[in-house]
């Protein structure tokens, strides 16, 4: 074969070295590449030698310890998401994963990563894998643009050698959805779903040359909307208004993906007017007085902290913003959720961005019990506004990055005569991840899933459980338990976890439960930091002390890793003590 570069000239530029300088760029190259990671396993290994209790993780040893526990509890994290996964022993393809992730956790590497990345964004305006840095400093989170952009909602990705074949089970949401209001309509339930548009949909201008002249949606969307809507799915898609709402002010915080107080406020108030048009809603008892009471806060916002930039570098200021809090009139205390309300809304972050510190707009003179205390709840969210609205209040579900299956799982778990007292479901989510295909929505961490609703009837009326729930103490052997990821490389950073005790013995107080068995959720960490109670075993004696979930509605939105699916009333553990 001819080389075309001599025989046509199709490259006429040709640049030479002469062996010399290639020798010495070669061995820089080397240099640069090879220094960094010895270093780091000298000293690790040094440290571990001079202090034996010392135990350091070091790269070059660990790549020859196989298996490993962190290989081991990356497989857990697999099975959990996947079923089918059959082996026990973690495989190479698991060992070199986990080595990958550890190497990627590494103080050194983490603080070479945050320093060039604060650089590439301050001169460049170059964003990563999660944030694209937009027109204006305006940032926009990559999900959602693929979500626009990739195979969409009814068009199955094609298999490729190059995804893994250990990747999570992905179920299309059409089906899903189609299902669960089914299961809603033999209960006599409306639903109602509002996909609340993203940023890029409402702001395309930010990303592209040229104005659009409306909202910009994935190619499939309306075909899937109608198909939800021919399945007796009330769909609201608040696109129009949010674009109408654009000469006014902003929709979306500029470096957060959630929607700005006056959007989300407008939103509830489209949502309010369309259920108040209901037949049944007059028979609705609307004896909610409210007052509103003006707050500023600030937050950096979520898309910046997916940047991963060092603290110092100051390369955005935080955004601030005046929020309405509703409080009740009567009492002057925020509003709370009311399990006997006929109508539910089930949500995501975009319910709780207002309401949750934990999502931005925290207090910052605000000082805890200790450094592990939560901070009251703000008041200001859209569940708040939507109660004002309809001048009643709601039973609420909400849970951060879990508005596609979590929420639906946790409604679904109640007796069945409590369920069939709702009138309507109102479930408010992202658009991306009922738009997102399965590479673009594993990364994201969305996952559809089918629910099953409890056919047990509960003798306890829905509203019977108090903030102050009376204690029960128990000792029980942990059966089950869901395994928790690195809360260092979580996208949260706080989880609770779900788990099931065999009872031996009620201590005090009483549980009243069919047979044997307690399903309870429990801290994982918080704060990024693993708890004691995350560290629990399977097989071993405990001492728990319980008070049933719903009087913990202060954390009620926070993660859930929970996929036990046990239909029953469940319980939180406010302490935990191992029964030697």
């Amino acid at each position: 074969m001819k080389n075309p570069y001599e025989e046509w000239g199709a490259h006429p530029e040709e640049v030479r070295v002469s062996k010399a300088s290639a020798w010495i760029f070669s061995a820089i190259f080397i240099a640069i590449i090879v220094i960094p990671p010895v270093l780091r396993n000298g000293h690790e290994a040094l440290r571990e030698l001079k202090n034996k209790d010392d135990a350091r993780w070091v790269p070059v040893a660990e790549l020859f310890h196989h298996p490993n526990p962190i290989a081991t509890a990356a497989l857990e994290l697999k099975k959990q998401n996947k079923p089918d996964i059959e082996r026990d022993q973690p495989s190479l393809r698991d060992h070199l994963r986990a080595f990958e992730s550890e190497i990627d956790k590494a103080p050194y590497a983490e603080a070479i990563r945050q320093r060039t990345q604060a650089k590439l964004t301050a001169w460049f305006g170059e964003g990563n894998t999660k944030t694209v840095v937009g027109d204006k400093g305006r940032l926009f989170y990559q999900a959602a643009i693929d979500g626009l952009i990739g195979y969409g909602p009814l068009k199955p990705e094609p298999d490729s050698v190059m995804m893994d074949p250990d990747r999570p089970t992905w179920n299309q949401p059409l089906p899903v959805i189609k299902k669960f209001a089914a299961q809603l309509k033999a209960r006599g339930i409306e639903l109602m779903l509002v996909p609340v548009p993203v940023k890029p949909m409402i702001y395309p201008e930010g990303l592209a040359q040229g104005q659009s002249a409306g909202p910009v949606h994935h190619r499939d969307q309306e075909k899937f909307y109608t198909e939800l809507r021919d399945a007796g799915v009330e769909v609201v898609d608040l696109s129009s208004l949010f674009w109408s709402m654009k000469k006014d002010g902003d929709v979306f915080l500029n470096q957060d993906t959630h929607w700005t107080p006056d959007a989300m406020q407008r939103a509830a108030a489209e949502i309010a007017t369309k259920i108040k048009s209901k037949p049944w809603f007059a028979e609705v008892k609307g004896d909610l007085q409210v007052d509103e009471k003006a707050l500023q806060r600030t937050h950096e916002g979520d898309l910046v902290e997916m940047l991963d930039l060092t603290e110092s570098s100051h390369v955005f200021a935080s955004e601030s913003q005046f929020l309405k809090v509703i409080n009740d009139r009567i009492s002057g205390l925020r509003l709370t959720k009311a399990r006997q309300s006929p109508i539910v809304l089930l949500g995501d972050s975009f319910v709780n961005i207002y309401d949750d510190p934990k999502r931005g707009f925290n207090d910052p003179s605000w000082k805890g019990k200790d450094e592990l205390d939560s901070e009251p709840l703000i008041g200001a969210g859209f569940a708040q506004h939507l109660a004002a609205e309809l001048q009643t209040s709601l039973d609420v579900y909400t849970a951060n990055g879990g508005g596609a299956t979590a929420v639906r799982k946790e409604f679904a778990d109640r007796a069945d005569n409590q369920v069939r007292a709702k009138k309507m479901l109102v479930w408010v989510l992202a658009s991306r991840d009922l738009l997102l295909s399965e590479s673009p929505g594993l990364r994201a961490g969305v996952s559809w899933r089918d629910v099953k609703f409890s056919k047990r009837i509960s003798k306890t009326p829905a509203h019977a459980v108090s903030a102050n729930a009376s204690e029960v103490v128990i000792e029980a052997v942990l059966k089950e338990r869901m395994p928790l990821g690195d809360p260092k490389i979580t996208p949260y950073e706080e989880a609770i976890f779900s788990a099931i005790f065999t009872v031996s013995k009620q201590v005090k107080g009483k549980l009243n439960i069919e047979g044997d068995e307690v399903p309870v959720y429990l801290w994982g960490f918080r704060k990024r930091k693993m708890l004691a109670s995350g560290r629990i075993e399977t097989g071993k004696k405990y001492r728990l002390t319980l008070v049933p979930w719903d009087s913990k509605t202060k954390i009620h939105s926070v993660q859930k890793i929970d996929d036990l699916y046990v239909l029953s009333d469940w319980w939180f553990v406010e302490k935990v003590d191992p029964i030697e």
